[in-house]
Formats: structure tokens, C-alpha cells, sequence
């Protein structure tokens, strides 16, 4: 990695990039894992409620639609995250990257702990939108460090490594998260929170010292921030069928008398793990198949949450549930680098924060969206709606892919 010096106001320093690296060997390590392991924190926010959203539903019951009650503890958190990623790459640019990583992954940690506490719904559901406020906020200081630390080919395949090891925490905490909530209760996996804890203290040790200059532009870098819409409304559509595994299968599970919490975890846990398989090998993927990666995901996701939605087993939502995974394992990742490769590294913030808006917005709204469907034509027809869009998407996007593929265009 490229030498990064010491200044007092902590912004992105102006420094010869092909400088000596004079960092010890253990620190550019330490750096290193914590570049590739910050996605894991963010997992926390779903992981640690998801096992436990039919408890949560129980015991804030109350009147109206408990279901959709509890959905809002996981969704405040997304919703926290859209609406901080509007202002997180102001707030990293101007407060400087350390800074915006060390009280992001603070705020982090007290806010998640708070769910062993909180009793009041209200001020849970508060609690979760700055969790995820804090959350975003970490991600794109995290970022925005890969982004100018490496470029081409190794940027790649370090997002899909990234991607491989957040979807890797994805699946132990949500084990884990299961387990700890059929054995101790629905408030029991905010234990997890200290993991930000020793995230804080790792990277106070490694970060001491700016960023350097950011590499030249390429060709392709030619676009401003809000000429990548295309690139943030995709991020929108995909992260809402992202979440379905996570949101909507608890209550599809509970229609066919499954209740374990344990059972319930091993669902998401099944398509984070496959996620990971695929992210380890999207740089591959996306070196051969470019635009194609996205339309190749859209249509795995799609084949796989139509299977779920005709299921009556649980085996058989299990093996739709690899299809599905196969797909979402790419999804993240070519976002990321297609957004990453089309601004100037003065813009990697602020792009950076709008695409956390569009992806966590995504997951705020999926229950939102989803209830009409659910109400209307039950949970296992919501899954098949959504498959069946993500099928006809892909269409529309090889379509979209062969008309343009001698244009410079932003997907």
C-alpha cells in the first residue's frame, strides 16, 4: 500500500503516491484486516434482530400489524443508514477520515448495546436509525481509504474479498444470533456490539495517518455524481430483494409451522454463506463478463426467490436458497466498482454516500413495499412477485447491455 504521513487535520494528504511505504510491516497488516473486516459491524445491525423478529413481534405487540411493528426495529437501521449516506461524505471530506471512523464505530457500539436495555418501542426504533447513521458512516471512511489506497484489477478482487468476508460475519453472527435468542432472549445478541469496540481500538492503533493522493483518473472516469443515478436506482431495486432472505422469511417460515429461531437463522445464513463463494470469485466473474455480472445476478436472485415462493418444505427453501445467494453475492460488489471507477477521487465520498442512501433506502422500504403484496397475495406470492421482477429485469438489462455496448455508458 502507499505511504500515508502524518498531518493534524486528518484529510486526504497531498503525498507522492509511489513514496517509500515506511509504515511497519504490522500496522500495513493491521490496516489491512480492518479494510477487509469492516463490513462485519455492518452485518450487526440485521443480524443481531433478525433471528428474534417474531419475539420482537410478541413483545411489542400492542394493536395493529405486529408484523410489520417488528420488521420497523430491523428497517430504522436501513433508514438511518439512507438518510446519513446524504450527508456522511460531506461529514467524512470535512471532519477527516479518522475522525469520522473513530466516532462512527463509538456511536456504533452504544447504540447497539442499547438493545439490552431499551424498553420503550419508540425509542429502540430511535436508537436503531442512529446505529445505522453510525454505521454508514464507517463504511464510507473505510471506502473511501480502499478506493485510494488501490485501483483495477486488486481494487476488484479486494471488494469482492470484502463483500466475502461482511457475507462470512453475515453468517456466523446470524447463527450465532439464533442461538443466543431461542436460548436467552431477543435482547441477547447486542452482546455482539463489542465487536465495534475492538474495531475502535484496532483502528485507533492502525489509522494514525492520512490518506495519500489518490491515482490518476481513467478514461472511463468521466462522470459527475448525479450522472450515476442509473448505478443508485439499481442499487435501490436490488437491495430490496437483497433483504427478502432476511425480512420477509421469518414469516414465511412461520406459515409453514416453523418457529425455531435457530431453524429461522439458518435461512439468511444459508444465503450469506453462498454470498461469500460469489464474492470471492466477482473479480473473475466481472473481468469476463463486465456489465453481464449484474444481469447475471438479477436472474439467480429471481429464479431463486420464485422457487421459495412455490416451496412447502423447508429443504426446498433451503436448496432456492443457494440459487438465490449465487446471485446476491455479486450484487454488492459490482456496485461498489462500478461507482468507484466513474468518479474523481475528490467525489469517492460523497458517491460513495449516495450509494449507501440508495441501498440501505432499499432495505427501509422493502417492508413498506411489500405489505400490500403480502396482504393481498400472502407471503408466498410477495416472493414470487419479486422473483419474477428480478427475471424480467435481467431481461430488460441484456437488452439495455446490446444496444449500448459500443457507448461509454455508466452501467
Amino acid at each position: 500500500m502507499a505511504g500515508i504521513s502524518l498531518i493534524a487535520d486528518d484529510v486526504v494528504a497531498d503525498v507522492d503516491p509511489d513514496a517509500p511505504d515506511t509504515r511497519p510491516r504490522w500496522r500495513r497488516w493491521l490496516i489491512m484486516f480492518i479494510l477487509l473486516t469492516g463490513g462485519i459491524k455492518t452485518t450487526l445491525a440485521f443480524t443481531t434482530v433478525v433471528p428474534a423478529l417474531q419475539k420482537i413481534a410478541e413483545h411489542f405487540g400492542g394493536k395493529g400489524d405486529a408484523v410489520l411493528g417488528a420488521q420497523f426495529v430491523v428497517t430504522m437501521a436501513p433508514a438511518g443508514m439512507a438518510v446519513a449516506g446524504l450527508f456522511a461524505g460531506w461529514i467524512v471530506a470535512r471532519g477527516g477520515l479518522r475522525r469520522s471512523l473513530f466516532a462512527g464505530l463509538g456511536l456504533c457500539a452504544i447504540t447497539g448495546l442499547s438493545q439490552l436495555f431499551l424498553d420503550n418501542f419508540i425509542i429502540l426504533l430511535i436508537s436503531r436509525f442512529l446505529l445505522g447513521a453510525s454505521v454508514v458512516t464507517v463504511d464510507i471512511a473505510l471506502t473511501t481509504i480502499l478506493a485510494a489506497e488501490f485501483a483495477g484489477k486488486t481494487r476488484s478482487r479486494l471488494i469482492g474479498f470484502r463483500q466475502a468476508i461482511s457475507s462470512t460475519g453475515t453468517v456466523s453472527t446470524m447463527l450465532l444470533a439464533g442461538w443466543m435468542v431461542q436460548n436467552f432472549g431477543w435482547r441477547s445478541p447486542a452482546w455482539m456490539f463489542l465487536v465495534p469496540v475492538v474495531m475502535l481500538v484496532l483502528s485507533v492503533i492502525a489509522f494514525d495517518r492520512p490518506i495519500p493522493a489518490a491515482r490518476q483518473m481513467a478514461s472511463s472516469e468521466k462522470f459527475s455524481v448525479w450522472q450515476l443515478w442509473p448505478i443508485y436506482l439499481l442499487s435501490l431495486l436490488f437491495s430490496m430483494a437483497h433483504t427478502m432472505p432476511s425480512f420477509q422469511m421469518p414469516f414465511l417460515l412461520k406459515e409453514i409451522g416453523i418457529t425455531d429461531a435457530v431453524l429461522i437463522s439458518r435461512v439468511p445464513a444459508l444465503s450469506a454463506f453462498i454470498s461469500i463463494m460469489a464474492a470471492g470469485a466477482f473479480a473473475f466473474v466481472y473481468g469476463k463478463a463486465q456489465r453481464m455480472t449484474l444481469v447475471f445476478a438479477a436472474t439467480l436472485m429471481g429464479l431463486g426467490f420464485i422457487g421459495v415462493g412455490n416451496a412447502t418444505t423447508y429443504t426446498m427453501i433451503l436448496i432456492f436458497i443457494i440459487v438465490e445467494g449465487s446471485g446476491a453475492g455479486w450484487n454488492m460488489p459490482f456496485f461498489q466498482n462500478r461507482l468507484l471507477d466513474r468518479v474523481t477521487p475528490q467525489q469517492r465520498s460523497q458517491a460513495m454516500g449516495l450509494l449507501s442512501s440508495s441501498l440501505f433506502l432499499g432495505h427501509f422500504l422493502n417492508p413498506i413495499l411489500t405489505a400490500p403484496l403480502r396482504v393481498n397475495f400472502g407471503i408466498h406470492g410477495t416472493f414470487v412477485f419479486v422473483g419474477s421482477f428480478l427475471v424480467i429485469g435481467a431481461g430488460v438489462m441484456t437488452l439495455w447491455i446490446f444496444a449500448s455496448r459500443n457507448r461509454n455508458t455508466v452501467i
